[in-house]
């Protein structure tokens, strides 16, 4: 049974940046914010490095990241998780167990499925937001629909062309503190789907993976880190592409 206090916190305390980036499945998610509700080690951790990861966004001005970035990065990651994967081997081998081993931290005791959606993470950011993905077969004109934005100096519209789409933005605000914006897709009288386009970019151009097929809207909204199923604030964009 998980007790949830400070004694637990060698085995949570990993967690701590995973859990701010938005990268923990959600077993690990509720497990872990069961546990710092009474770890006081872990809310200072959290309370250290939220100031790193809400400033992430603004790190970098946006740029278009060249085209084999991402499989270059998923290259990397899984070198890493293998050569971490034959230290932990290595040093639980009995001849190394009298040896004191350093206290690993978290990108070296998460799975590469973590470490790689971390890594986008910080990857999407660096860039100015820019989402890596799939975005769909290309084919077809080019159309453009310009989107109504709740802020006044900012500009966004919805491009599509083929099976791909992106959406174009400028000048617009950072979301609010520990959220980040989600691009969702509506059809006329149902409920918005997610899609899998976060982003914390100013200006600059983010993917939609898989094309906006035969919606509707598409609508932007702040969400917690890691997105949402269902919205949980009101469209700050609004673009009507039927």
């Amino acid at each position: 049974m998980i007790t949830g206090g400070n004694g637990d916190h060698a085995r949570f305390g990993d967690d701590v940046a995973p859990w701010l980036l938005g990268a923990l499945q959600s077993d690990e998610r509720e497990a872990f914010e069961r546990h710092l509700a009474a770890c006081g080690r872990c809310r200072e951790e959290v309370a250290a490095l939220r100031p790193a990861v809400e400033a992430l966004p603004l790190a970098a001005p946006p740029v278009a990241p060249p085209p084999d970035l991402r499989d270059r990065i998923m290259r990397v990651v899984e070198s890493d998780a293998q050569l971490l994967e034959a230290a932990g081997e290595t040093a639980d081998r009995p001849e190394a167990q009298g040896r004191r081993r350093p206290r690993r931290r978290w990108l070296g005791s998460v799975s590469p499925a973590l470490a790689a959606a971390a890594c986008a993470l910080v990857v999407a950011v660096g860039v100015g937001g820019y989402l890596i993905g799939d975005s769909g077969s290309e084919g077809g004109g080019a159309r453009v629909v310009a989107a109504k934005v709740s802020f006044p100096a900012a500009r966004a519209s919805v491009r599509t062309e083929g099976g791909r789409a992106s959406l174009q933005l400028a000048n617009m605000p950072p979301p609010p503190a520990g959220r980040v914006y989600q691009v969702w897709l509506k059809n006329d009288g149902q409920m918005p789907r997610p899609t899998r386009a976060l982003f914390v970019v100013r200006s600059g151009t983010v993917a939609i993976p898989g094309g906006i097929a035969d919606a509707d809207q598409v609508l932007v909204t702040a969400e917690p880190p890691g997105g949402s199923m269902l919205p949980t604030s009101q469209p700050v964009i609004a673009a009507n592409t039927a």
